[in-house]
């Protein structure tokens, strides 16, 4: 049986970039583990350096991609698989090629952003990440339009008769879309008026939601509560139309008070030094401004005291308002200090008579 060892040396490159193809795909690991060892000199992988690996794995699938596409084309294949073949190697480059130019952006965007953190005050800095991630969310957007459109005119429609269409029908499709509309703008007006940033502790009271603001997106805002540590998602539109109280900004300071009653007869000047003793003892009350004590009314069964102090957030008030109660209680039973019980006296100006019924 005779050989014909031009049909192996024809097809001998396209096996030979099939093979470079799933080889590209094996080193991947190893290439990761170099740039690892490299980023780790410090003892800790940056964000930035986090992206990096992200693309570097991204690169390696589209030069796999790349080998598989050229070395199936070195096949006579038939006109439809060979069309085939195209356009699924085509979809893949400008997937690849979309996910890799938002890494880009992506390192792009946190360079910038790390960068502009080092020229402003502690008190900015949440401010910063806000602005740099609506930055980075309009522009992955406007990337991925542009990907889809290319991809589309790779499959062979027509994209100019597209677009006249959908600026035809854009006027219904706004229509049917007008909450989102108005949450993408409301979501950028949240950022440029600074009403909160991406951490900052907020209550809003329309929904009576209280927590941390994990993300401000392009239609909705996603909080942490405070309560059960759940991921609470509003619209945008709720946050600039509703009253919303921010803890963190622009002062990071919380004031808190404590009010008690304590029975009539008391010294009043030994209370308010008593008072003054537990809140200034307590580790989290600011020194700045200092903590005052008021003798603010005559209860119906004790004179009411209130003490306004300053904690450095609203985080720690409870627990610092915890450990004030109980030098509160302590110092007061040291002192013989009375906080009496909710009583009422009555009186009968004519006396009382008592009849009693014999039998």
């Amino acid at each position: 049986m005779k050989i014909n060892y031009e049909i192996y040396l024809k097809y001998l490159p396209g096996i030979f970039f099939i093979i470079c193809s799933f080889v590209v795909l094996k080193v991947k690991t190893p290439i990761n583990r170099v740039l690892k060892k490299i980023f780790l000199k410090d003892r800790k992988i940056s964000k930035v350096e986090k992206l990096m690996l992200e693309l570097s794995s991204i690169l390696n699938y589209i030069l796999s991609v790349f080998f598989l596409h050229f070395g199936l084309l070195q096949f006579n294949l038939p006109p439809i698989w060979k069309n085939a073949v195209n356009i699924g190697a085509y979809t893949l480059y400008i997937g690849f090629a979309t996910l890799a130019v938002l890494k880009i952006i992506d390192i792009f965007i946190e360079f910038l952003s790390e960068r502009t953190k080092k020229t402003v005050p502690v008190s900015e800095i949440p401010l910063v990440e806000t602005y740099f991630s609506m930055i980075s969310k309009i522009v992955k957007i406007f990337i991925v339009f542009v990907s889809s459109i290319i991809l589309l005119d790779k499959l062979g429609f027509n994209v100019t008769s597209l677009i006249t269409s959908l600026g035809v029908g854009s006027l219904a499709v706004g229509l049917a879309a007008q909450d989102t509309i108005k949450n993408f703008i409301s979501g950028i007006l949240l950022v440029t008026d600074r009403q909160f940033r991406i951490g900052d502790r907020v209550y809003i009271k329309d929904i009576d939601v209280d927590g941390y603001v994990y993300d401000i997106g392009l239609r909705t805002t996603r909080i942490i509560t405070i309560s059960g540590n759940n991921l609470i998602i509003v619209p945008n539109s709720k946050l600039t139309e509703g009253v919303i109280e921010n803890a963190l900004y622009p002062d990071m300071k919380f004031k808190d008070s404590v009010k008690i009653g304590v029975e009539y007869g008391s010294d009043v000047e030994l209370v308010k030094k008593l008072l003054l003793e537990a809140i200034t003892t307590t580790d989290g009350v600011l020194k700045e401004p200092p903590p005052s004590v008021f003798f603010i009314d005559f209860g119906d069964s004790a004179l009411i005291f209130q003490a306004f102090y300053y904690v450095k957030k609203k985080d720690i008030a409870y627990g610092v308002k915890s450990k004030i109660n109980e030098k509160i209680n302590k110092l007061f039973a040291e002192n013989g200090i009375n906080i009496p019980f909710p009583c009422q006296t009555n009186y009968f100006p004519e006396g009382v008579k008592i009849k009693i019924d014999k039998e």
